[in-house]
């Protein structure tokens, strides 16, 4: 019984398989859906766990650090300090004693130059120093000869002073008194004619002293005519040479030297004439004090014969005396007005000295300035470094204008170069950073170089689109192949960034968000 429903179903089995397999995969398909469903919150923590995984992989490799270095374009100059740069102190010509490309060190001398207007300019001054010496010495020979004329005047004053107030008190003598009083004012009057024959005797002395002064101021002065009588043959016959080349057309009538020569001889001229008046001013002084010193010797003559006189009666003693004290009196005022006269002529030839120092010391100070400006003619160097003006020789034994550039000099063993840097970059940058140079050339070599300075002021690039810094660096350049004004590029290592920090700056360069 049990096997027959078994042997039943099997056949049944048999036939459905054509039909059982549509129906099931039919079905499967339903099935197979919430079997999709069913899954997905099984899995849904296991995708978080994927994403975090990764962004914690990505964050991993943002923290990863990095060398980080900033490039900028370079422009190659010289050092400040290590360059010499010289230019025609005046106008001349110009002798070199250096070439291009030679190596010099301070001190060495690179040129001079010869300046025909400054030696003529020299000369013009060593002569008005010469005049101005010799008419200081003259005012100086002149004050002497004051001095001693006061001395004297001064002298003849107090005598005189005392003579009148001798006689005054002779006088009063006279009047009250007799007989011996008498002649002793007679024998008293007597001494007082001595004394003041020798006070005249002192004028006399005086009075040949500057006799004496005046013929050496003669002498001083034919000393002088002489002098600048030669110098007038000289300069006539300079002048001469030259209106024999504009005679002959070799030199312009309108020439500067030969105006000069002409100015020159002019000059000489009115000097020698002044000179001559001079002297004949000074012989005429000598005739003068000659005929004092005969007319004072005369006085001399008068007052011994007073003193072989004999006064007779009182009244003639008296009036003797009291004629004696006006003349004393009268000497008194002639000797002040003496006295007074030559310490104004002191004071004059003082003043006149005190001008003629002051004129002596202004030439001296403008010779001390040629003599300076010539010492500048004499160029050498200030620096160690190498000559790189080309073509040097072109401009040697050439006259040049002042101020005109002859050559430079630079230190090629540091160079400065100019880095241009992205205002962006500003923040790693610090002056300890270490620095390579790359030049733009077909070579590999690089130089090494430190940060000098940061300027402090941003400026725009040439395009006008970005903001841009300039960073001044030192550059060791022992093999000496850069030069000045060549180009290149500054590699600035700074410190290692994050990958995320590297990022975020070079996105922030493509999309700044402050122009946003």
């Amino acid at each position: 019984m049990t096997s027959t429903p078994k042997n039943s179903s099997q056949p049944r089995l048999k036939v459905v398989p054509p039909t059982v397999p549509e129906q099931p995969q039919t079905q499967d398909k339903p099935v197979q859906t919430p079997v999709e469903q069913t899954p997905q919150p099984s899995t849904f923590p296991t995708q978080w766990i994927t994403w975090g995984v990764v962004l914690l992989g990505l964050g991993g490799i943002g923290m990863i650090p990095v060398n980080h270095s900033i490039s900028g374009s370079t422009m190659i100059t010289s050092t400040v300090g290590e360059r010499q740069s010289v230019t025609m102190p005046e106008a001349g010509t110009l002798t070199l004693y250096v070439r291009s490309n030679q190596t010099v060190k301070p001190g060495d001398l690179l040129a001079t130059v010869s300046s025909s207007s400054l030696e003529n300019q020299k000369a013009a001054t060593e002569q008005k120093i010469s005049e101005a010496k010799t008419a200081v010495n003259g005012a100086e020979q002149k004050l002497i000869i004051a001095q001693t004329r006061l001395e004297v005047s001064q002298t003849l004053e107090g005598i005189a002073v005392e003579q009148r107030n001798r006689k005054q008190e002779e006088v009063n003598q006279a009047k009250l008194s007799s007989g011996v009083a008498r002649i002793r004012a007679i024998q008293q009057e007597q001494a007082g004619i001595e004394s003041e024959i020798k006070g005249i005797e002192n004028e006399i002395q005086g009075l040949e002293n500057e006799k004496a002064g005046l013929e050496n101021e003669r002498v001083g002065i034919e000393k002088s005519i002489e002098r600048l009588k030669q110098q007038l043959e000289i300069a006539e016959l300079a002048l001469e040479k030259r209106e024999g080349l504009v005679l002959d057309g070799i030199m312009g009538a309108a020439s500067q030297d030969l105006i000069n020569w002409q100015i020159k001889v002019s000059e000489l001229t009115n000097q020698i004439e002044q000179q001559e008046n001079s002297l004949e001013t000074h012989q005429q002084k000598i005739a003068q004090k000659q005929n004092q010193i005969l007319k004072t010797e005369q006085l001399i003559n008068q007052r011994q014969q007073q003193i072989g006189a004999k006064t007779e009666g009182v009244n003639e003693i008296i009036e003797g005396l009291e004629k004696q004290l006006e003349e004393a009196v009268s000497l008194v005022e002639q000797k002040t007005v003496e006295r007074i006269s030559t310490q104004r002529e002191v004071e004059a030839v003082l003043t006149e000295i005190a001008d003629k120092k002051y004129l002596l010391s202004q030439q001296e100070g403008e010779l001390k300035r040629l003599e300076g400006q010539e010492g500048k003619l004499r160029i050498e160097s200030t620096v160690l470094g190498t000559v790189t003006t080309p073509d040097l020789d072109l401009s040697n034994n050439r006259t040049l204008e002042a101020g005109k550039e002859v050559l430079s000099i630079v230190n090629l063993s540091r160079l400065t170069g100019l880095v241009e840097i992205q205002q962006e970059e500003i923040d790693l940058i610090h002056q300890n950073l270490p620095v390579i140079f790359k030049p733009r050339q077909a070579t590999v070599h690089q130089y090494q170089a430190k940060i000098e300075d940061i300027q402090p002021v941003i400026q725009s690039d040439p395009s006008g689109q970005n903001s841009v810094l300039q960073i001044r660096i030192t550059i060791d350049n022992d093999d000496q192949q850069l030069q000045p004004g060549l180009e290149g590029v500054a590699h600035i290592k700074t410190p290692s960034l994050r990958v995320y920090q590297k990022v975020s700056r070079e996105f922030l360069k493509l999309f700044p968000w402050w122009k946003l």
